[in-house]
């Protein structure tokens, strides 16, 4: 049940946005020190569920992809392959129930006139019941050539649900359970190895400080980012030939510059929107941003000497 409408969600933050916007793709670095290490093993977690979480592990590990290549050579732990970590683990789910009583309105007399008019009523105390669900993983990386641990992080969920006579509910323990452990899977999993990202950023359609033409011309790029986001951009930069930009304009094209990997640029033209009087907090945002996207290149860039890839 939890998976459905989780994967609805996803789908629905998927969807492209309609606004006037302009698509910026990248990747977050991984936040572990795992650079030098190629090949991993993920061992079964302890606990009642630990091959589970620990196949879920190894499989979103073996997933996780760079430059269209794999990030990590899984290696199983029992065939005696070397490897380069060793990721460890426990994994643990409680749930405790107590009954618990919750107060209820009773209609003790009706409207002689009209039989659904309440007309005196009680406070009645019905019995429930109140679910307590923690679910706690914590997962450990240890580098086998000089035994340093290079990664733990302790994770927890805890959910709690009451239900009564006239209250059902929402999700079995089961389904927060399953949902709680894959959560936590794909948190150790951006820990461990970069994670793509695409988002869409709202351009800035301030034209104040715009000569006329220069305005219907900026209007018309904000028009193109529906259809034709390159297109808007070379309006907007065509616009800086006869003209010094405005905040607004020096924005955009940081997200164009953004959009099309020249960080460089971008970061020159969002400190000059930041300089020209922008108070857009997507300034910051897409500063952060390129910071963390540059990170994850140079690690890949070091990694794939490792790996032999050109």
């Amino acid at each position: 049940m939890l998976r459905a409408l989780l994967a609805a969600t996803a789908l629905s933050l998927a969807i492209p946005a309609v606004a006037e916007t302009l698509p910026i793709a990248g990747s977050d670095p991984a936040s572990a020190n795992v650079n030098d290490l190629l090949r991993i093993a993920v061992e079964r977690f302890e606990g009642a569920d630990g091959a589970a979480v620990a196949q879920h592990l190894e499989a979103a590990l073996g997933e996780a992809r760079f430059d269209g290549h794999s990030y990590f050579r899984i290696v199983a732990p029992e065939s005696g392959a070397p490897v380069d970590g060793l990721l460890t683990g426990t994994t643990r789910a409680s749930v405790d129930e107590v009954p618990v009583i919750e107060k209820r309105k009773k209609c003790t007399e009706y409207d002689p006139a009209d039989t659904k008019k309440c007309v005196k009523e009680v406070e009645v105390d019905i019995r429930c019941r109140r679910r307590t669900i923690t679910v706690a993983t914590t997962a450990r990386l240890v580098a086998i050539k000089d035994g340093s641990i290079r990664y733990t992080r302790p994770l927890s969920a805890r959910d709690q649900q009451t239900w009564c006579p006239d209250r059902a509910a929402s999700r079995t323990a089961d389904d927060y359970i399953e949902w709680a452990q894959e959560d936590q899977v794909q948190a150790i999993r951006r820990d461990l190895a970069p994670a793509a990202y695409a988002v869409a950023v709202r351009v800035d359609e301030n034209r104040k400080g715009l000569g006329k033409p220069a305005a219907e011309a900026f209007k018309e790029a904000i028009r193109l980012t529906k259809s034709d986001p390159a297109a808007a951009c070379e309006t907007w930069a065509g616009l800086t030939r006869d003209a010094e930009p405005t905040a607004a304009l020096a924005f955009n094209l940081g997200l164009c510059a953004e959009m099309r990997g020249d960080f460089a640029a971008a970061v020159d033209w969002y400190d000059q929107a930041q300089r020209l009087g922008s108070k857009n907090r997507d300034i910051g945002e897409g500063i952060a941003r390129i910071d963390r996207n540059r990170r994850a290149l140079a690690d890949w860039d070091a990694r794939k000497r490792l790996m032999g890839v050109r």
